[in-house]
């Protein structure tokens, strides 16, 4: 009975952090300059076999004109609703860049989790040609569940409405490997100055170490900002990456019903 409610109370958090539509727009930024922007969409929220499942997609990207950083990937995230809160059921992601041969070029990676067989079949190809880069399958652990670089945001957001259970160390799987991140919520009160609102935030602090190594040589240590509410929006993050540490800032967002909550000493 206790895990009955405890599990009921997990799938209402998650359906509030998770909503259809959803969409927030981040600019990144090197001290005062503008190195690109990330904008993450809820597109989807479906049930089969019984089971819930989300799909988000994330658009990251650097502004023209950037010297040594020019990116543009795609992620994208099928998410199942799990007792622990979210786990990736498939991740897709898509990097344009430029060809040797000139041109533009796109390189799509497919990973698809079966947590029955405890399996991962990985699939890496460019196109144009379809040329197949790689076409693999891996086993892992069982009973183990992972997070793919889109997800654990979305995840964390549902960890952070558990306070019984500040502390979270979750596996990930990216770039072919598997690694983890640790990660721990101050449930005090925190105080946020941002550019979606003219007054100080109320927000929660989360700070953590990535054992991974991802966009741009993002890795080691990090610290985030989010809403102090039931909605959980991430308002600010700070991150190392290959040039030096790095500011996510949310700059627009479009969320039924939510209002940034003001922060009262």
């Amino acid at each position: 009975m206790i895990i009955s409610i405890t599990c009921s109370s997990l799938f209402s958090q998650t359906n509030k952090v998770m909503e259809q539509g959803e969409e927030l727009d981040y600019t990144v930024y090197f001290g005062f300059i503008k190195l690109g922007s990330v904008k993450f969409r809820v597109n989807n929220i479906y049930t089969e076999n019984k089971k819930k499942y989300y799909t988000a997609v994330a658009d990251i990207k650097s502004f023209e004109g950037i010297p040594f950083i020019g990116i543009h990937f795609i992620f994208e995230s099928v998410m199942l609703q799990d007792k622990n809160g979210l786990i990736t059921s498939e991740f897709h992601s898509t990097e344009f860049k430029d060809s040797d041969a000139g041109g533009k070029m796109k390189i799509n990676s497919d990973y698809l989790f079966d947590y029955d067989s405890n399996r991962i079949h990985i699939k890496k190809f460019s196109d144009p040609g379809s040329k197949i880069l790689m076409d693999t399958t891996v086993t892992f652990i069982k009973g183990r569940e992972y997070q793919d670089g889109l997800s654990i945001f979305y995840n964390a957001r549902i960890n952070s409405l558990q306070k019984s259970e500040p502390r979270k160390n979750v596996y990930v799987y990216i770039n072919e490997k598997e690694s983890s991140v640790k990660y721990s919520f101050n449930f005090n009160r925190d105080a946020v100055s941002g550019g979606i609102a003219e007054f100080d935030l109320a927000a929660i602090k989360v700070a953590g170490v990535a054992q991974f190594i991802g966009i741009l040589g993002l890795t080691g240590e990090f610290e985030g900002w989010i809403s102090d509410d039931e909605y959980r929006i991430p308002y600010k993050a700070r991150f190392n990456i290959t040039i030096g540490s790095v500011t996510l800032e949310l700059t627009s967002y479009k969320r039924k019903g939510w209002q940034p909550p003001k922060f009262i000493d």
